[in-house]
């Protein structure tokens, strides 16, 4: 059985899923699979704690670079 959950503000459906997700650092740009629900469409997603993990260490290693750089 497929779970879903509702948006609390646009009432779209969301399934869970892995998107690519592009950050951006002062100029720099990556690309990772970022879990989450998503809609169908290009709507809002909404990310548990868990799934920003994922982006908290994408920002942390853009950081590094970028003072590794300097």
């Amino acid at each position: 059985m497929e779970k879903t959950r509702i948006h609390p503000e646009t009432g779209e459906i969301l399934r869970r899923d892995i998107r690519p997700f592009e950050f951006t650092f002062k100029g720099e740009k990556i690309t990772v699979d970022m879990p989450g629900w998503y809609p169908e469409g290009d709507g809002d997603a909404i990310f548990t704690h868990d799934d920003l993990q994922v982006s908290e260490r994408v920002l942390e290693n853009l950081q590094i670079r970028q003072r590794n750089s300097a």
